[in-house]
Order: structure tokens, then C-alpha cells, then sequence
């Protein structure tokens, strides 16, 4: 390239993407932002995340951002703004894809858990189900309703003491009695 057509170029480059022009950008702006940029953005972008789809995007993402900023925000330097807002994008993928490694084993913990159950499983549920009804009503009232109180609307037993007017010792005592007794009537296959 001769040097008359690289200082026109670099002229186009200043009158085009100058800090007073860049307030209004205009689509062709932007054309010519990424005829002129897309390939070292490209590679720029491969080098850092490898041959994955992802380079598309993050290139696609970097013009995006640069035809969508604010009005009255200049770039003086194209090239740097460009491969600064690749460098961030690469930066929170990185960061996204870190999240989701770290939380990948609670998420299919928590996939198998809500996994539907079998109808055997079902069946099964339901039978514990009806023998803990069962249970549950043949203890004395004021130990159901301690035990319900512990376990369901999970009360500490100092609160349910003072609600229901008796010792902190007594509310222990009925919780260890609503559990050992379920434990005696509910059998699991």
C-alpha cells in the first residue's frame, strides 16, 4: 500500500470514527468498522477462547456494543475500543463459564431430586404417607401438636414453650416421644 493511501485511509479512519463524528453513529460507520476490523478481531478473538462457536458471537457482541453506544460517547482510537470490548466480553465469558462449572454439580443434584419418580416410588410414598397420618394420629393431642409445631413449622422449642405455656423440658420430652413412636409405627419398604 502506498504511503499516499495509507495517510487517506488513516484520514477517512479519523474523519470517520474522530471523537466529533462518532456522536451520531450511522450504519455505514459501522460497515466500515467491521469491513475494516472483523478479521484481526476474529483472530484476536480465536487466539483466546480457540475455534469454538463462540467466536461469532463475541465478535458479532463487540460491533453490537459499538453501533449501541450512547450518543455522546467518542472513540478516538477505533482499534483500541473494538479489542478492549473483546477483551471484556472474552473476560465475562470466562467468568460465566466458571459460575457454571462450580455449579454444575448442585444443579444436577438438584435435577436427579426433581427427577419424576417411578410408579413404584409413588406407591411407596404414598404408604409412608398414610402410616404417618396414622401415627401421628394416635399420639396424645399436645404431643401431635408439639411435634407439628418442631418439625413442620420448624419453631425452636423455647418459642413453642412460651406459646403453648410449658417447659422448655416438656416440649423435648413430647418431640422425643412424636419421634419414637413414629419410628416404631412407619416401616419403609
Amino acid at each position: 500500500m502506498s504511503g499516499q493511501s495509507r495517510s487517506s485511509q488513516a484520514s477517512l479512519s479519523q474523519a470517520t470514527f474522530g471523537p466529533a463524528s462518532l456522536g451520531q453513529v450511522r450504519s455505514d460507520d459501522v460497515d466500515l468498522a467491521v469491513r475494516r476490523h472483523e478479521g484481526m478481531l476474529r483472530r484476536f478473538i480465536a487466539l483466546r477462547v480457540g475455534g469454538s462457536a463462540d467466536v461469532d458471537d463475541l465478535v458479532h457482541e463487540v460491533f453490537l456494543r459499538f453501533a449501541r453506544r450512547p450518543p455522546n460517547e467518542s472513540v478516538e482510537r477505533l482499534d483500541s475500543y473494538l479489542f478492549q470490548t473483546a477483551a471484556n466480553l472474552i473476560r465475562d465469558r470466562a467468568r460465566r463459564q466458571h459460575v457454571r462449572r462450580l455449579a454444575l454439580p448442585e444443579i444436577e443434584e438438584a435435577a436427579a431430586a426433581q427427577a419424576p419418580a417411578t410408579p413404584e416410588q409413588t406407591l411407596i410414598d404414598r404408604e409412608t404417607l398414610t402410616q404417618v397420618r396414622r401415627a401421628l394420629a394416635d399420639l396424645p393431642e399436645r404431643t401431635r401438636h408439639i411435634f407439628l409445631l418442631y418439625r413442620i413449622d420448624g419453631l425452636r422449642h423455647q418459642a413453642i414453650a412460651d406459646a403453648l405455656g410449658v417447659s422448655i423440658s416438656t416440649v423435648e420430652k413430647d418431640v422425643r416421644r412424636a419421634m419414637a413412636h413414629l419410628t416404631r409405627r412407619v416401616r419403609r419398604p
